[in-house]
């Protein structure tokens, strides 16, 4: 039986003119992800004046792929984000596709950037960005994946679940008996957080309230998720009158300039204070005592997001997804108790 032009029309839920335009090579307006599904189709249906695909997946794998990540600088200092950035760079050569450009999401302050980004139909992969950015880039960029935030807008993501493995840490304390249990890292008190910093937050707020154990503001403390501000931020917890006996920290980093606070102050780990953590970044297993950390697969992180991000730009994906991947809690000695 003879396949029509209605037929591939039918099957794809576009017009048939549309189809003849894409089959005849003529001006059709049609994105790239369609085209290419339309392409599929006919081939599919055996319609014989079908070219072949691989020009327009050429035409797709040719596209100019980039990175937009916040606080650039750090993150390439930060070991969970330099494992994660190497996860999006090696499985983009896996792929045969190239990493054209990074920018820093300050950047993007100057519209100019994001004028350019959208004139060029660059595909875009978002590490740690805000909301705002987001948003903006959602409607300037047809292409566009955010790795490691929180499913609010209606973009592809593939982020953990920051929120269930904070709870995993704290309840861990909770079960060894700590009710005075500090937080180090953003908190909903402050403004312009990322999004995977506000999810473990509420993490702990959440482990906490579900005990009945009221939040003290006392012991909550911004450690800007790195070394030096974790170091500040556990000197201001320990100047409160009544000290916590436990903490739980949103990234390692942070727990190590924690750890030579709480020592500093001539206090014991786990003795005096409970420490917990977030990332089980390679350092933490050869801290003093080794640190109990959820830990999370930061290159996977990484290269699922590719994996996800050209299944979108390659049409295979009909809706935005939301891909979380799981966390475990490594036990070690830095909360009074090791799983070994």
């Amino acid at each position: 039986m003879k396949v029509t032009l209605k037929d591939i029309a039918e099957k794809v839920n576009v017009s048939i003119s549309t189809v003849s335009r894409v089959l005849n090579d003529g001006p059709h307006g049609v994105e790239d992800a369609m085209h290419l599904r339309i392409l599929q189709v006919a081939e599919d249906l055996g319609y014989r004046r079908v070219k072949k695909t691989e020009q327009i997946r050429k035409k797709i794998s040719e596209k100019q792929i980039g990175l937009i990540i916040n606080k650039m600088k750090d993150k390439y200092h930060d070991p969970y984000f330099s494992e994660l950035i190497y996860g999006v760079e090696r499985e983009l050569l896996d792929q045969g596709y190239t990493l054209g450009f990074t920018y820093d999401a300050q950047d993007l302050n100057n519209m100019s950037v994001v004028d350019e980004i959208q004139a060029n139909d660059y595909g875009i992969i978002c590490i740690a960005t805000t909301t705002e950015l987001l948003e903006l880039l959602s409607k300037k960029v047809q292409y566009i994946i955010s790795v490691g935030g929180t499913p609010e807008l209606d973009i592809d993501y593939v982020t953990v679940d920051f929120e269930k493995g904070a709870r995993q840490s704290v309840d861990h304390l909770l079960r060894l008996g700590h009710k005075k249990i500090a937080y180090i890292g953003s908190s909903s008190f402050q403004n312009s957080v990322s999004l995977e910093k506000e999810q473990r937050f509420l993490g702990y707020k959440n482990a906490l309230e579900e005990q009945g154990i009221a939040l003290h503001k006392e012991w909550i403390a911004d450690g800007q998720f790195t070394i030096g501000g974790g170091y500040e931020a556990m000197k201001q917890i320990l100047m409160a009158k009544d000290r916590p006996t436990a903490l739980f920290t949103a990234s390692d980093q942070m727990a190590l300039g924690a750890y030579r606070a709480i020592q500093e102050a001539g206090l014991t780990i786990p003795g005096d204070i409970a420490v917990t953590s977030f990332d089980d970044i390679e350092m933490s297993q050869f801290m003093h005592p080794p640190l109990t950390t959820v830990k999370v697969d930061k290159e996977e992180l990484g290269r699922i997001a590719v994996k996800l991000f050209i299944q979108r730009i390659e049409g295979s994906l009909p809706l935005p997804m939301a891909s979380y991947l799981p966390t475990k809690l490594i036990v070690r000695e830095s909360c009074g108790f090791s799983s070994k």
